[in-house]
C-alpha cells in the first residue's frame, strides 16, 4: 500500500467519523487532548509525566513513541508515516475520535517539517516557502495527509475570519476538530475544512528550555486557570518593521480588552519596562533580553514577537527565540520556523488576546487568530484559561471510591461564577465519552459493559454559550459484577530513585496473565495469576507517574481486571559530585588525540564531520576530552549520533557505551552537582566518519569553545 493512499484513506475515514459527531459533543479540557510523548527521550517523558499530573490528562489519551530522528527538520513523509498516522490511527482505535480537539507533543519532536518533496515542480514563491512547524501541519492535518500545496496559503485558517475583520471585534467560537469551517470563517451544518488544534509542551533542545523551566512554566500556567488576573496586555508600537505590519490593529484590541475590564496598553517601546503586571505581550523586535526590561510575567500570559526567526531553534541560529519568554514564566509563546517575511496574516492578530480575555483556552485563542498559521511553532500549555469562568460540578448517585454493579444513574449539577447555565453534561469512562445528557434524566450507564475492577468516571459540565467552557468531577469506582479483581504494589513504593530497581507485585485470581502498564504502554507481563517482574524506573521520566495491573482472565469477557492506578514519583539519581581535581588553567575549547597521539585543540563540532576535518580516518581511534561547569544541580542530556564504537564518560562514570552505531538518535540523561565535570568521548570511527554530540540543559547545542576547555599548555 503506497503512503498517498494510505494517507487519503485515513483522512476519509476521519473526515466520515467526524461529520456524524453529535453537536452535543463538546471540547476543551484534559478528555480532549492527545498527548503524544517521544518515549527514548527522558526529558519528554519526564515533562509529561508533569503535564498529566497537572492536568489530569486520561491515560487512555496518552501514546508514546520512540522517535530518535532529531529534533530540528524531517521530511513531510516521515512526519506522516511515523509520527501524524501513527498518532491519528492510535486516537481512533481506542475509540477517541469526535472528542480530540487537541494533538499536543511533549518535548524532543523536530519543530521543522519539509514539505517539499510532497510538491514535485511546484513553484512556490519566496513568501510561502515549504517549511512547515510540527504543530501547523498537525493543524492542517488533513492537507498535510492529502498533499494539497494550500497548506502554505496565508489565509488556509478558516477558523479565523476573513482578512476585513483584523481590526474589528470578532465574535469569538469554541473549537471542535469535528466542526467545518466556510471560507469566510462561517461555522457550516456539513462539509467545510476541519482543523486540530496543536502545540508543543516545550523545546527542550537547541535554543529552548530546561526541563525544570518547562515544569515551571506549565505549573504556572495550570495554576492560573480561572483567575481572572489583574495584569496588563502590552501591546508595543515602534518603527520597526516588526512592529508596524500590526500596529493598525492594537487600538481595537485595547478597546474591546477595557469593556472586558482587562488592562491594555500600547507601549512605544520594544518590551514594557519596570512592570510588575505583565500578563500579555505582543511585539516586534529581532532581538531583546526579557532580564532587562525589569519586568515580571504573570501567571498565564501569552508574549510573542513578530520576527523572522523566533521559532527557529537549532544552535547559532540568529534573532532571539521563543523560548526566552517561556523562560520568564509565559504560558505560550510562538515564532515562525522560516523566513517568514513581513507578513502580518502569517502571525497572531492581537485579537488573540482578546479571545483568550473572553475565556479561551490558550490554544483556542491563538487559532482562531492567524490566517496563516504554516509556518509558525506554538509551544506552551494548549488548556491555560486564566479568564475562564469554569463551572463548579457536584454529582449525586455515586461516591468516590465506591464499590458499584449493573446500572447506575448520575444526576450531576454545575454552577457558574458568571451566573451562566449548563448546556449539557457528559459522562466520560476512562478517558473515552460514553453519554451526554441535558441533565434532567441524568447520566446512565451500566457498569455490566466494562470489565470488573478499577473505572474513571468523568463527568463535565458544559455551559450555555459560544465558548462551551467546560468544568469537571472525576470520580474513581470500582466494578463489581463477577468478583474479578487485581492487586498492584511495588517496592519501593511510592518513591523510586532513576537507576534503582523497581520491583512490581500482582496478584489476580484465576488470571492466566497480568500486563503492568502506565498510560497504556505495556512495561512488563506476569505470567500466571501471582507473580513480580522488575521495572527499570530510567524508561519512565522522572516526576510523577501512576502504574496499573491489567488481568486477563476467561471469567471475565469485557476485557482486563484493571487494578487502582498506584502513584509513584520518579526522583532524579543523586548528582554526579564536581571535581576536587580539576586543572588550575583551562583554555576554551577541548582537546582530541588523533591516532599518532598528537594533541589537536577542538571549538567547534557543530558539522558532523567534524572529527574527519580534524584528522580522523575510518576505522582510527580517538580520545576526546574537555571539562565544563554547570549552575546547578540538575538533570543534564547528552544527544548523540555516531558511527562505529564510541563511549561517553563524566568524570569516572561512564553514561553510554556501544559498538557498530548506525547514527540513530540516543538520549543519555546525567544528574550532576553545581561545579565543575569532565567530559570524555573515546572510540573508533567507521565509514562515514561521522560523530554529533550535543549537550544541555537549558537546550542542547554541539560540544563548543564556550561551553568547554581544555588544560592550557
Amino acid at each position: 500500500m503506497s503512503k498517498p493512499f494510505l494517507g487519503a484513506r485515513l483522512t476519509a475515514v476521519l473526515l466520515a467519523v467526524l461529520a456524524g459527531a453529535s453537536s452535543a459533543q463538546a471540547g476543551g479540557g484534559p478528555e480532549n487532548v492527545f498527548l503524544v510523548v517521544n518515549a527514548a527521550s527522558w526529558a519528554s517523558q519526564t515533562v509529561a509525566n508533569h503535564f498529566i499530573q497537572l492536568r489530569q490528562i486520561p491515560s487512555a489519551n496518552v501514546l508514546y513513541i520512540d522517535w530518535t530522528g532529531g529534533f530540528e527538520s524531517v521530511d513531510a513523509d516521515t512526519m506522516r508515516g511515523k509520527i501524524l498516522i501513527p498518532t491519528l490511527d492510535m486516537i481512533e482505535k481506542r475509540g477517541l475520535l469526535g472528542q480530540i480537539d487537541y494533538v499536543v507533543y511533549s518535548s524532543d519532536f523536530p519543530y521543522t517539517v519539509d514539505l517539499l518533496k510532497d510538491f514535485p515542480g511546484f513553484k512556490f514563491s519566496d513568501q510561502a516557502r515549504p517549511d512547515c512547524s510540527i504543530t501547523s501541519v498537525t493543524y492542517l492535518w488533513n492537507l498535510l495527509l492529502s498533499k494539497i500545496p494550500v497548506v502554505m496559503d496565508i489565509q488556509v485558517n478558516y477558523y479565523m475570519r476573513t482578512p476585513e475583520h483584523r481590526t474589528t471585534a470578532e465574535a469569538t467560537r469554541a473549537f471542535r476538530s469535528w466542526y467545518g469551517w466556510g471560507a469566510r470563517g462561517e461555522l457550516l451544518e456539513a462539509g467545510g475544512q476541519p482543523y486540530m488544534l496543536s502545540t508543543m509542551l516545550a523545546m527542550t533542545s537547541g535554543r529552548g528550555n530546561s526541563v525544570r523551566e518547562a515544569i515551571a512554566y506549565l505549573r504556572r500556567s495550570a495554576a492560573a486557570d480561572g483567575t481572572h488576573p489583574k495584569g496588563t496586555i502590552y501591546f508595543s508600537k515602534t518603527d520597526d518593521v516588526r512592529s508596524k505590519v500590526r500596529a493598525n490593529e492594537f487600538a481595537s484590541a485595547v478597546e474591546e480588552l477595557n469593556k472586558l475590564g482587562v488592562r491594555a496598553k500600547v507601549l512605544t517601546s520594544v518590551l514594557p519596562s519596570n512592570r510588575p503586571d505583565v500578563m500579555g505581550l505582543m511585539t516586534g523586535a529581532a532581538n531583546f533580553s526579557w532580564p532587562g526590561s525589569h519586568s515580571k510575567i504573570l501567571p498565564g500570559a501569552f508574549c510573542e514577537a513578530f520576527t523572522s526567526f523566533g521559532g527557529v531553534m537549532t544552535e547559532g541560529a540568529s534573532q532571539t527565540p521563543l523560548s526566552e519568554f517561556l523562560r520568564y514564566g509565559a504560558a505560550g509563546s510562538s515564532g515562525t520556523v522560516t523566513e517568514p517575511y513581513a507578513i502580518a496574516q502569517k502571525f497572531p492578530s492581537p485579537q488573540m488576546h482578546v479571545h483568550y480575555a473572553r475565556g479561551c483556552t490558550l490554544a483556542e485563542a491563538y487559532y482562531q487568530a492567524v490566517f496563516g498559521p504554516s509556518q509558525l511553532l506554538i509551544v506552551g500549555d494548549p488548556l491555560c484559561r486564566p479568564w475562564a469562568h469554569i463551572p463548579a460540578v457536584q454529582v449525586a448517585g455515586v461516591q468516590p471510591d465506591q464499590t458499584v454493579s449493573g446500572e447506575i444513574v448520575l444526576h450531576p449539577k454545575a454552577t457558574s461564577s458568571k451566573g451562566g447555565g449548563m448546556d449539557h453534561y457528559e459522562l466520560f469512562v476512562d478517558g473515552r465519552r460514553v453519554a451526554s445528557d441535558r441533565g434532567a434524566a441524568g447520566l446512565r450507564w451500566d457498569s455490566r459493559t466494562e470489565a470488573d475492577g478499577f473505572h474513571e468516571l468523568r463527568v463535565v459540565a458544559v455551559e450555555s454559550g459560544p465558548i462551551e467552557t467546560q468544568g469537571r468531577a472525576i470520580i474513581p469506582v470500582i466494578v463489581n459484577n463477577q468478583g474479578a479483581s487485581v492487586e498492584l504494589a511495588t517496592t519501593p513504593a511510592k518513591t523510586v530513585r532513576w537507576g534503582e530497581t523497581l520491583s512490581v507485585h500482582a496478584k489476580s485470581a484465576g488470571a492466566s496473565k497480568i500486563f503492568v502498564v502506565q498510560n497504556n504502554r505495556v512495561l512488563g507481563l506476569i505470567n500466571g495469576d501471582d507473580g513480580q517482574l522488575s521495572v527499570n524506573p530510567r524508561m519512565l521520566g522522572t516526576g510523577p507517574v501512576a502504574l496499573q495491573a491489567l488481568a486477563v482472565s476467561t471469567a471475565n469477557a469485557r476485557g482486563y481486571t484493571s487494578s487502582s492506578p498506584l502513584p509513584l514519583v520518579i526522583e532524579p539519581p543523586t548528582p554526579l559530585p564536581p571535581l576536587k581535581d580539576a586543572p588550575p588553567k583551562l583554555a576554551p575549547g577541548m582537546a582530541l588525540k588523533l591516532p599518532n597521539d598528537k594533541v589537536v585543540p577542538v571549538d567547534e563540532t557543530r558539522d558532523p564531520a567534524w572529527l574527519a576535518l580534524a584528522g580522523v580516518n575510518p576505522n582510527e581511534s580517538f580520545l576526546l576530552q574537555g571539562f565544563f561547569d554547570v549552575a546547578a544541580d540538575d538533570m543534564y542530556q547528552f544527544q548523540l549520533w555516531h558511527y562505529g564504537d564510541l563511549k561517553l564518560t563524566v568524570d569516572s562514570t561512564v553514561l553510554f557505551s556501544a559498538s557498530q552505531g548506525n547514527y540513530t538518535q540516543k538520549f543519555v540523561p546525567v544528574a550532576l552537582a553545581t561545579g565543575k565535570h569532565r567530559l570524555t568521548v573515546s572510540g573508533t570511527t567507521a565509514t562515514p566518519v561521522k560523530l554529533r554530540i550535543l549537550f544541555g540543559g537549558p537546550g542542547a547545542v554541539s560540544l563548543n569553545a564556550t561551553t568547554f576547555q581544555h588544560p592550557a599548555r
